[in-house]
């Protein structure tokens, strides 16, 4: 049933949808709720309610210790628990390594092989 448990650093992510323009963003049908203030902030899932409105399970998020760069309007907030997603770790950032490849040939900084 959870995907998200507490404790877990999750992400919101809102419905994708396209406006009568075709501007890709936020489905039309979310555009003007509160949540939508809150799309692509990260916080820390503090407390789960199973059987939240409507018997859709609903996680308290709070967003106090993150650097947001999303101007969130207050610091924690209940989300439906299909709207989270985990908060993605950042990639190791160690250089790509092109002298070196499986066939024993080597490349140069263009990457072209020699």
């Amino acid at each position: 049933m959870a995907r998200v448990g507490v404790g877990d650093v999750v992400r919101v992510a809102l419905p994708k949808g396209k406006s009568k323009r075709g501007v890709p963003g936020i489905s039309v049908m979310f555009f003007t709720s509160m949540e939508a203030r809150f799309e692509g902030a990260v916080g820390t899932v503090t407390a789960i309610n199973p059987r939240g409105p409507y018997g859709l399970p609903v996680c308290l998020v709070d967003f106090t210790d993150h650097q947001n760069r999303v101007a969130i309007p207050w610091q924690s907030h209940w989300f439906r628990e299909e709207w989270l997603e985990p908060a993605e770790v950042p990639a190791d950032s160690r250089p790509v390594d092109r002298t070196s490849s499986a066939t024993g040939q080597g490349q140069t900084a263009a990457g072209i092989s020699s």
